[in-house]
């Protein structure tokens, strides 16, 4: 039988790249020669033998100060991809692999493969998307330093408008990143760095090139500190022009770059100190790492916090029955200190929702920004007690009231009073509709899926996250109760139930339910609550302030049974992560992923509702 001839398109397209930046090389590189050709090399031998043995070694210390922030863009980009590496062995893969690459040149190629032979269990494609990753972030860094830099100190005139139109095109970035966390390319998604990645880019770009044009600066002796900024603008487009060309250590590139913007400086001076830069910043890394990808050290995985299953430790006295809410957002419980807490992850954020689930009654805020830390998202604490929020304010956070729950006893529950007047007349109205409410032995999920579809079609899409979504798996764990009007269902609830309290969680009526149906549904819950001798029972909470405004109505509606309302807080490390953070939850809050299929069939013993109804005591 004939064999179809393989095609290698990769390989061919690889083969044409590095053609393709060997001939850009040997043309800067003929280009350079032709510029120096000027110049005396008695003249650079000279400026080379005159440089005193401490500018040598402050340049040293530079060059290894912007190797050690280097290795945190690898550190950055192992959180990102969740890999598990030891941040201390990432960054010294990362210096490693830098030191390499920028010697070889083609540097996405040979970083991979210099992280792939330093790490033995990364996979060639994981090094090749941790390489991208360092690549593309430090590029977007380098270009934004760039520009505030030409409109800092622009070595030639132009350089300022080339500043502003950079500033433009890359400030909105933010705002994309944060708008379009994942990018979709047919069926690859991507994952795209969150801000708090970008702002810790940012940060070690700006000490890295800081430091690597010190190494420059200190190697030119006729240099003046009034030149120094113009010199750190002429080194990063420098850099960049390098980088670009592909060519080992940008060779050719790098210093015609330099030469056409620094033209008041000695061109032998120059050359002389570049030379000397090329020694200490290029080849002496390149001596370092290629021992260590010859004979490989063991960079053993690192071991992150714990993440416990939801069913292997003792609740508290008192656990919140709403906690369980967090099995729909692929929830689960940061175990370690002194205090377990139920945790979601957004795109942006590490949100510890409510009070702690087990162990201490204050959370260990330390390992939640640790935590964070790790997987590059801002902390947030939402909606906890105000038990909490003085363990968070104490820590340092900044503290911020941001909803009102609503809460009652049922044993004591009366619909008699002045206060309860509303509820009254909504009853009599529920009743004289003919409407009856009854708490089911079985759920009748067709219907309650028609009332949910009415629903949202009359007042949009449901919310999720902190907030639950009409799924079969997910009903099957709380107390449902059922609104009738002959056989027609016109509205239900559903409650979180933990041994010491239920918890309000989904309200859908049909938009032309008789008028007081959820009012009815509510008195019927707290009745069973109390012959059940649940001693507390929470209709949840509602935004304070000024977002409060627009849930006027839902106050309202809790607000019929003389609730007790207790304040609930939001905390995060600083204000500037929590404005960050509590935009990122408002945006998954409103626009919730898809839920997953387990949560849209019959829950199971062994899934995590389960799980997580035996942590709180159902």
């Amino acid at each position: 039988m004939h064999r179809p001839v393989p095609s290698f398109p990769r390989l061919t397209g690889l083969l044409l790249r590095l053609g393709g930046t060997l001939a850009l090389t040997l043309w800067l590189l003929w280009m350079l020669v032709e510029r120096l050709a000027a110049i005396e090399p008695g003249a650079v031998t000279q400026a080379l033998s005159g440089l005193p043995v401490w500018r040598l070694a402050v340049a040293l210390l530079a060059a290894a100060v912007s190797f050690w922030a280097v290795g945190r863009y690898d550190g950055v980009a192992h959180r990102h991809f969740r890999t598990g590496l030891a941040q201390k062995q990432a960054r010294l893969c990362g210096m490693a692999a830098i030191g390499f690459s920028q010697f070889c040149g083609c540097g996405v190629l040979s970083g991979a493969f210099a992280r792939w032979r330093l790490i033995g269990d990364l996979t060639p494609a994981l090094a090749l998307r941790l390489t991208a990753f360092v690549a593309v972030t430090f590029l977007l860094a380098l270009a934004f330093w760039a520009s505030i830099l030409c409109l800092i100190a622009p070595p030639l005139p132009g350089l300022r408008q080339t500043g502003s139109a950079g500033l433009a095109l890359l400030l909105p970035l933010g705002v994309v990143l944060f708008l379009l966390p994942r990018l979709r390319l047919g069926r690859l998604e991507l994952r795209l760095p969150s801000l708090r990645a970008l702002g810790a880019i940012l940060g070690w770009a700006a000490l890295d090139l800081a430091a690597a044009a010190l190494v420059l600066a200190v190697l030119l002796p006729g240099l003046s500190w009034v030149d120094l900024p113009l010199l750190l603008t002429a080194y990063v487009l420098a850099l960049a022009a390098g980088l670009l060309s592909g060519a080992p250590g940008g060779l050719g590139a790098f210093e015609l770059t330099l030469l056409s913007l620094l033209t008041a400086l000695p061109e032998a001076e120059l050359m002389a100190a570049v030379l000397a830069y090329r020694l200490i910043y290029v080849a002496l890394p390149a001596l370092v790492a290629v021992p260590l990808l010859l004979s490989p050290p063991d960079l053993r995985l690192g071991r992150q916090s714990r993440l416990s299953r939801l069913g292997h430790y003792h609740p508290p006295a008192r656990p919140r029955a709403e906690t369980a809410v967090v099995t729909q957002s692929r929830g689960y419980v940061l175990s370690g200190g002194f205090a377990d807490m139920a945790v979601v992850e957004t795109d942006q954020s590490l949100i510890m929702l409510f009070d702690p689930v087990c162990g201490g009654r204050h959370p260990d805020l330390s390992l939640l920004s640790h935590r964070a830390a790790q997987r590059n998202l801002c902390a947030l604490v939402y909606k906890c007690s105000a038990r909490v929020a003085v363990s968070a304010r104490r820590a340092g956070w900044r503290v911020r009231h941001v909803s009102d729950e609503a809460t009652l006893v049922p044993a004591t529950f009366t619909t008699e009073g002045a206060g309860r007047r509303q509820i009254r007349r909504k009853l009599r109205h529920a009743l004289r509709a003919g409407l009856r409410t009854d708490r089911p032995s079985t759920l009748p999920l067709a219907q309650m899926a028609e009332v949910d579809s009415l629903w949202q079609s009359a007042n949009g899409r449901a919310w999720g996250l902190t907030m639950g979504r009409f799924a079969p798996g997910y009903l099957a764990r709380q107390a449902v109760f059922l609104a009738w009007r002959g056989p027609r269902l016109e509205g239900f609830v559903s409650f979180h139930r933990s041994r010491d309290e239920w918890c309000l969680d989904l309200m859908r009526v049909r938009p032309d339910a008789p008028e007081g149906t959820m009012h009815a549904l509510v008195v019927e819950a707290l009745t069973v609550a109390a012959a059940a001798r649940v001693p507390r029972m929470s209709l949840a909470a509602v935004p304070c302030g000024l977002l409060g405004r627009r849930f006027d109505g839902l106050r309202r509606f809790k607000d019929s049974v003389a609730p007790r309302w207790q304040p609930l807080y939001m905390a995060a490390p600083g204000w500037t992560v929590m404005a960050v953070a509590a935009l990122d939850l408002a945006r998954h809050v409103q626009a919730p992923p898809p839920l997953s299929g387990r949560h849209t069939q019959a829950a199971h013993d062994h899934d995590e509702e389960f799980e997580f109804a035996s942590l709180t005591g159902t």
